[in-house]
């Protein structure tokens, strides 16, 4: 059996160890790939974004399933070209993944199924939006970009004066390019954040271990948001009982509301939540496996991820499969940034990682090989370093010290990935 994976990043490379853990017999493909993953795959250099050339590559080397890691080609329409050429793809098609790629296309969705979710006001100019937190919002409030801006185009703002300033630098400065041309003005809510992923063939749902990510850059969550600092798995308020209630009065009712627009949604449904006094609310909707708490999740998983998703891109229902099992204990992820991220990331530093052991994972992120053959970062998150431990502390310290043995120059991690578990642990 041949698999291909599509990206370059961390995700990627969690996604292709998952798989080659489960089957040794499977041969990966990726493309573009990144040094990490070349130690489990063979690499094929196409980048994520040439969706043309990506189902050229499916169809010469007769694939049996693709993989679609990053958004970007999925807004683009890779997995609309791939069942076109009768290519199993796991992923959403383009219309559905506006339930990312589009955030006023999501509040729609969510208001039309009941969804909870903050109130918010989608606007395409910036006196609009300007006028919507003067007479309406207030502060707290959060900004946000409606389009796809690598999970930096949400801004929180404490004041109407930062709000006024975010609007102005999504919609004027362009600092998020087209993703800025919508700007949803949003209630500020309350609360710890969850992740919970799902494999969902478009009417029923797997559901994954829940997470919690660390958006922002520095300890104590200070600092600019980032496309994600670090991320442990599971989390003690995930209980079964919110989690059944997040299927029932989110996750099916979104799925229902997608099939009624005439975009069913088949892939990996990754819900961003709220903890509210009120229940879980969603902050956001995501179309793929999100980055980094997949390098937490994945290697905990004891079941098969290959069938679920050979069944799902083969049009498969999975109504019947068992749920999917997991380790005990916990894993923690920690992210190893290069310097200036996330602004301008210094790149082509040499870079010196740890080993693989039974206990820690090291997935690439943002590197590559230099001309001499040394290993050299090449964008803003280099690496994420997951601790696997019978407890979350052991977790914890296995990713921290893994992290802290990365030589990178004026290398940035957080030191306190899971600090708000560690507290309710303690």
């Amino acid at each position: 059996m041949k698999i291909l994976i599509v990206g370059n990043g961390g995700r990627e490379h969690a996604l292709a160890d998952a798989l080659a853990r489960e089957n040794t017999h499977v041969e990966l493909i990726a493309a573009p790939g990144n040094p990490g993953i070349a130690q489990l795959a063979r690499i094929e250099d196409v980048a994520a974004s040439a969706s043309d050339a990506l189902v050229e590559l499916a169809l010469r080397e007769q694939v049996n399933l693709v993989v679609v890691g990053p958004e970007a080609p999925l807004a683009d329409g890779l997995v609309d070209r791939l069942r076109l050429r009768n290519v199993p793809a796991f992923g959403p098609t383009a219309e559905a993944a506006e339930i990312e790629t589009s955030k006023h296309v999501a509040k729609q969705l969510m208001a039309r199924a009941g969804v909870p979710t903050a109130n918010a006001e989608t606007h395409r100019t910036a006196a609009g939006a300007h006028e919507a937190v003067r007479e309406r919002f207030g502060a707290p409030v959060v900004i946000k970009a409606s389009g796809l801006a690598a999970g930096k185009g949400v801004i929180v703002c404490h004041t109407e004066v930062e709000a006024h300033a975010a609007i102005d630098r999504i919609m004027g400065d362009k600092a998020f390019g087209e993703a800025g041309n919508e700007c949803l003005v949003e209630a500020f809510m309350t609360g710890e954040e969850l992740s919970l992923f799902a494999i969902t063939d478009g009417t029923d749902v797997l559901t994954m271990l829940p997470a919690q990510d660390h958006k922002r850059l520095l300890n104590g969550d200070d600092g600019p948001n980032t496309g994600g600092m670090g991320a442990y798995t599971p989390v003690s308020l995930g209980t079964p009982v919110l989690l059944d209630d997040v299927t029932e009065r989110i996750l099916l009712p979104a799925l229902h509301a997608l099939r009624k627009r005439g975009t069913p949604f088949t892939g990996l449904l990754y819900a961003g939540l709220m903890l509210t006094e009120e229940g879980p609310k969603v902050v956001e909707f995501n179309c793929r496996f999100g980055d980094p708490e997949t390098q937490a999740i994945l290697p905990m998983l004891t079941s098969s991820l290959l069938e679920p998703m050979l069944a799902v891109a083969g049009g498969a229902r999975i109504n019947n499969m068992s749920p999917l099992t997991w380790r005990t204990g916990a894993s923690v992820t920690t992210v190893v940034a290069a310097p200036n991220y996330p602004d301008t990331p210094r790149t082509g530093d040499v870079l010196r990682l740890p080993d693989d052991t039974d206990t820690r994972r090291v997935f690439h992120a943002g590197t590559k090989r230099a001309a001499n053959g040394e290993l050299v970062s090449s964008g803003g998150r280099v690496v994420a370093i997951t601790g696997l431990g019978e407890s979350f502390d052991e977790a914890r310290r296995i990713s921290r010290e893994g992290a802290e043995q990365v030589e990178l120059a004026d290398k940035q991690l957080r030191t306190d990935i899971g600090w708000r578990e560690h507290e309710r642990l303690s």
